[in-house]
């Protein structure tokens, strides 16, 4: 082997080595892009994720909000009819108490009346 075939030989290896090396920088830098947009799209799902939790957990307060609004409102309208109720129940209490008192004095009425209408038929 001359010293020519010997440089040769080295030209063609640093070609190839340069070539190879080349190919291989092209494959990480395109390796390199799709795991930036891979990564790009997962932050981009995780951000969509994210915001569908918060609208989730915004749609939980506001029905949270509105139980709490409802079961204040059934509240006062129980309260409401109970004093009602009780209100009635002591309106008739004290009609049940006029009303035997207004037999009560129907009777004596009655009583005083058959007395007087027996004195008239006496006389």
């Amino acid at each position: 082997m001359t010293e020519k075939d010997f440089q040769r030989i080295q030209e063609l290896l640093t070609t190839n080595l340069s070539t190879a090396e080349g190919r291989i920088n092209d494959r990480i830098d395109k390796l390199e892009r799709e795991i930036k947009d891979v990564r790009s799209s997962m932050e981009e799902g995780f951000d969509a994720i994210g915001a569908q939790f918060n609208e989730i957990d915004n749609r939980f307060a506001e029905l949270n909000e509105k139980i709490d609004r409802n079961y204040q409102e059934v509240t006062e309208r129980i309260d409401t009819l109970s004093k009602d109720i009780e209100s009635q129940h002591q309106d008739a209490l004290e009609a049940k108490g006029a009303l035997r008192l207004l037999t009560t004095q129907h009777e004596d009425l009655a009583g005083r009346v058959a007395v007087v209408e027996s004195r008239l038929q006496a006389a």
